[in-house]
């Protein structure tokens, strides 16, 4: 069977997108996960098949093999990108030069680098009504994202400035608790945007009615440098990157379903 050069960009794609589901049923620790990871996996599975019938896209991935990516925990944030590429992509660093938690460094990063570079870019991606509505409540919670990571910065610095013993142990408490519930939000939040852009771009690839301008290509203010990265990017390679962008960053923290902590502190 003769493919085209889309079909053969929507194998490689699903491709990616099956791998990380596969990831998931590998590693997850979570049944309900897992379970959706398998009806998602049989969803790609089941299009691949719809694209090349019979075995061929079988054939296809066989003859043009893509290095999988290697999951695991890296010790430096510096060092994520080798393990996890699309997130090597973008600015990976410490949210403030005395936090050593690599997950809350992760977080910070990916949340900084949705704020500068991937909501610029996203607005210029045309939905429906509905789903317009529903991107633009992302920014009022990474807004109290960034509100809780900037207390927490200075939760940090102000245990790596303590002294007295009372003070720096009162301080790992609050510490302690800031952490958890800032992972706690913003795995919520990173679960949510995962969902939608996914739901995005299945429809994209689809040809479906949700996106009004998927041929389109991403044009940013180039004066904005952090927002460079997507000027000049289709909407449907924007979308996959974006989906494989989060995807990866909720395996990266590697989130447990715990429950939020009741009591806020500062």
């Amino acid at each position: 069977m003769s493919l085209t050069e889309a079909q053969k960009t929507e194998l490689l794609t699903l491709q990616k997108l099956s791998r990380q589901y596969e990831g998931i049923i590998r590693t997850s620790r979570n049944s309900e996960q897992q379970n959706k990871a398998k009806i998602e996996l049989k969803k790609i599975r089941d299009k691949m098949e719809s694209i090349a019938p019979g075995g061929s896209a079988d054939q296809f991935l066989q003859a043009n093999p893509v290095a999988a990516p290697t999951y695991g925990k890296k010790k430096s944030i510096e060092d994520i990108g080798d393990t996890y590429p699309t997130l090597g992509k973008m600015p990976m660093a410490r949210i403030t030069p005395n936090s050593d938690e690599l997950e809350i460094n992760i977080l910070g990063s990916v949340l900084n680098v949705w704020e500068n570079t991937f909501y610029p870019a996203l607005g210029k991606i045309k939905l429906d009504f509905a789903l317009s509505a529903e991107r633009d409540t992302h920014f009022t919670i990474l807004e109290s994202l960034k509100r809780q990571m900037k207390i927490l910065i200075e939760t940090i610095e102000d245990y790596n400035r303590a002294v007295r013993e009372d003070s720096k142990a009162q301080l790992r408490d609050m510490r302690t608790r800031q952490q958890r519930q800032f992972m706690f939000d913003g795995g919520t939040f990173l679960k949510k945007i995962y969902e939608f852009w996914k739901n995005v771009y299945e429809d994209i690839q689809a040809n479906g009615p949700k996106c009004f301008n998927k041929d389109d290509t991403i044009m940013v203010d180039t004066r904005l440098e952090t927002a460079n990265y997507f000027h000049g990017k289709s909407v449907r390679e924007t979308a996959r990157f974006t989906v494989m962008f989060v995807h990866e960053a909720i395996e990266a923290l590697n989130l447990p379903d715990l429950p939020a902590d009741k009591n806020k502190q500062r």
